[in-house]
């Protein structure tokens, strides 16, 4: 490919050409399904793929790696490598968005009633007996902390359920807004206070999905968001 090739998208247009050559290898990881650990090439076979200088092929690099698609190792079979993108990044961004646009408490509780009633609805169709374990082992480790004083220290009942249910996106969304409800809303950084009141709500949920009861998880769903949103409930403590 040639250093024109690359100036011919539209979208790129104004982009630096170590961006623009970011950009094309992020696409080709996701048009060829290229693994982790899949080597890109090396810095002269970046060169000479995209006919530019060393400034553009290490800017290029650059990119990539801060955005979480590939690493850089230098020396002797190094050259620019595939990575799984930390999904940390994603949620702390997407969180950070939220906090400076000033999304509404209640815009975001809405929000997140909304994505996870279809991923315990959809759980609770289908959910199996190692389904069914992961869950009350989350709950049973829940249970054991106690001594927790962050809510970053409490495993998610939400995520798992999140997660059993198979969709990646809801996952991740359920994920930001779960964290950025409970940072922003939550009492101060100490879960003592109402611990046991959550622990309980997370465990009639748990339960009617197991059971197969998606309309009664949803209503316990409802009732822990609505009692969490409300500026004068239990989580004013």
């Amino acid at each position: 490919m040639t250093e024109t090739a690359v100036d011919q998208p539209d979208d790129l247009a104004g982009g630096t050409l170590g961006a623009r050559i970011a950009h094309q290898i992020e696409r080709d990881i996701l048009a060829e399904g290229w693994p982790e650990g899949y080597l890109i090439g090396s810095e002269a076979e970046l060169m000479e793929r995209f006919g530019v200088g060393v400034a553009a092929a290490r800017e290029a690099s650059r990119f990539l790696e801060a955005r979480g698609l590939a690493r850089s190792r230098r020396g002797p079979g190094g050259g620019l490598f595939v990575t799984v993108p930390d999904r940390r990044l994603v949620t702390d961004a997407a969180r950070r968005h939220l906090q400076y646009v000033g999304v509404e408490r209640g815009e975001l509780f809405e929000a997140w009633l909304a994505l996870e009633q279809v991923a315990v609805a959809k759980l609770a169709r289908g959910i199996d007996p190692g389904g069914a374990h992961r869950l009350r082992e989350v709950l049973r480790r829940e249970g054991e902390r106690h001594s927790a004083h962050s809510w970053e220290d409490l495993p998610s009942i939400h995520i798992e359920i999140a997660r059993l249910a198979g969709n990646r996106a809801l996952e991740l969304f359920i994920e930001v807004l779960t964290e950025l409800s409970l940072k922003q809303f939550a009492p101060g950084t100490d879960p003592q206070p109402v611990f046991s009141w959550l622990h309980a709500r997370h465990e009639e949920i748990v339960e009617a999905i197991i059971a197969g009861d998606a309309a009664m998880a949803q209503l316990h769903l409802r009732r822990l968001i609505e009692q969490i949103s409300n500026p004068d409930g239990m989580f004013a403590l």
